[in-house]
């Protein structure tokens, strides 16, 4: 009789297979895992990974939704004493998915049992770029800051913002560029994206002015881009304190952080004409589906954009106005 793997064992197997990816995506699959695992021994789940049904896996995201205090946590600081979001549920069930999606395909067992479990929509999410006047305040401040206050400062927080809304890199990805991944014209950088992917992004015009810029002052040493006035490197959570910073000196109040510069990136791209494949590319998309999430919000702008021109009542009143050359109410315009 051949024994069927447990479930436990699948996720150990699966996580040693994902020892090549980025520290952070594995430690986001080994906490989203860890959950399923405590969640399957408290509600007992069957031993045997091949006999986990959707019914299981649909209960198991129901909790996530619903409980407060989820995984036996009882401290109120913790993200798991709050309702979870939409999003979040999905991207459990995403990763319960290709869980099973890779035991199938390593013929672990003979049939996926969750293989037709159907994912709820996350909905439209909230993509919500910054507006071109909080960008171009940040801008404004680090030039002021460039030519007043701390050169150094000044020049390479303009280095990153540009590179920002220029290309529409991650948080993660500006802040692990190095040296050796610039090409000597600084016209490209290298960037490893999710799931350990290499691709190519562009640089040009005022971000490679401004990179050159920062290039010419910064501390030798070091392969790191990002170094702080004493020669350090400058990872993700300091490139995150100089975004909220700029927020807090140019007053800005709508929140968000380095993210927003992505959508800022990708709404004006797909504004002046991109087109959508090409974006999926420059952003390190797998699908369409994010960008299409971005035209949407295009499309919903220029309708309100367009709504003054096309307004059926103003255009009707505008109809009889063009002919008597006076208002609605009978005065001369």
């Amino acid at each position: 009789m051949v024994t069927k793997i447990t479930l436990s064992d699948l996720i150990q197997n699966f996580l040693l297979s994902r020892r090549h990816l980025r520290p952070k995506s594995l430690v986001y699959y080994q906490t989203c895992l860890g959950n399923l695992e405590w969640y399957a021994q408290k509600f007992g789940w069957p031993e045997a990974a091949e006999e986990v049904t959707r019914d299981h896996v649909r209960a198991f995201l129901t909790y996530i939704e619903t409980e407060r205090n989820r995984w036996g946590y009882t401290d109120s600081s913790r993200s798991s004493s709050r309702p979870a979001s939409p999003g979040t549920v999905r991207h459990y069930g995403q990763v319960v998915k290709i869980l099973f999606n890779w035991a199938e395909e390593e013929e672990l067992f003979d049939k996926n049992p969750i293989r037709r479990l159907k994912l709820r929509s996350p909905g439209d999410g909230n993509v919500e770029p910054y507006t071109d006047e909080e960008v171009q305040a940040m801008l404004n401040l680090c030039e002021h800051e460039a030519r007043f206050r701390h050169r150094y400062l000044g020049l390479r927080n303009m280095a990153i913002i540009s590179l920002f809304v220029a290309t529409g890199l991650r948080l993660t990805e500006l802040s692990e560029i190095n040296l050796s991944g610039l090409d000597p014209r600084l016209q490209q950088v290298r960037v490893l994206g999710k799931g350990a992917k290499m691709r190519v992004v562009p640089i040009d015009g005022e971000a490679r002015k401004s990179l050159k810029h920062y290039l010419d002052i910064r501390p030798r040493g070091g392969d790191e881009l990002w170094k702080t006035a004493d020669g350090l490197e400058l990872k993700a959570r300091g490139i995150q304190m100089v975004v909220k910073h700029l927020h807090k000196r140019t007053g800005i109040k709508s929140g968000g952080g380095p993210h927003r510069f992505r959508h800022y990136f990708a709404t004006k791209y797909l504004e002046a004409g991109g087109d959508i494949n090409s974006l999926r590319l420059l952003l390190g998309h797998a699908t369409l589906d994010m960008v299409l999430r971005y035209s949407k919000y295009v499309n919903v702008g220029k309708a309100l954009a367009n709504h003054q021109q096309f307004n059926p009542l103003d255009r009707l009143y505008r109809g009889d106005n063009h002919r008597r050359g006076d208002d609605a109410w009978g005065y001369r315009q």
